[in-house]
């Protein structure tokens, strides 16, 4: 395990925002007529789930896993970031004329948050390639070096719009 100390203290918050749902929910139970335990149970799930993607995750080399799962979550998750424009009413949730969830059976799914992970990722390693030298770039050049990444922004920026 990478930080034992950091493990349990996220985890240690996670389930304190778990007992916490318990409480919040009120309002939203008795007006929608839900069980009391219906949102204390769908954290504890992903709580459950969340605790455990972290403790798999951190057991794998971050050399090999990190750019393989970064480029995977930006490419997957931009691809799905365009496809979602063109699903049904009746998968994609509409809010202000921009579609953002996608309605699972069980759950919803949005492409944004995984996309940004994978994005950051993206750009990380994308910038230790380019300036790993020490020798100083002119601003015309770094400008140069910036204007794809500004343009794959703008483009991100659009489908999330």
């Amino acid at each position: 395990m990478a930080d034992r100390p950091l493990f349990f203290l996220t985890t240690l918050a996670i389930t304190i925002g778990v007992i916490f749902s318990y409480s919040l929910s009120a309002y939203a139970t008795l007006f929608y007529g839900y069980n009391e335990f219906h949102f204390f149970i769908r954290q504890l799930i992903a709580g459950i789930i969340g605790i455990y993607l972290m403790w798999q995750v951190s057991r794998f080399d971050p050399e090999k896993l990190i750019v393989k799962l970064g480029f995977t979550l930006f490419l997957l998750f931009m691809v799905l970031m365009f496809v979602m424009h063109y699903l049904p009413e009746s998968m994609a949730t509409s809010a202000g004329g921009a579609k953002r969830w996608i309605r699972l059976p069980f759950f919803s799914l949005s492409p944004v948050e995984f996309f940004k992970i994978g994005f950051v990722v993206f750009l990380a390693w994308s910038f230790s390639r380019k300036f790993s030298h020490t020798t100083k770039v002119p601003l015309v050049d770094e400008m140069k070096i910036f204007a794809p990444y500004a343009a794959l922004f703008l483009l991100a920026v659009f489908l999330i719009a």
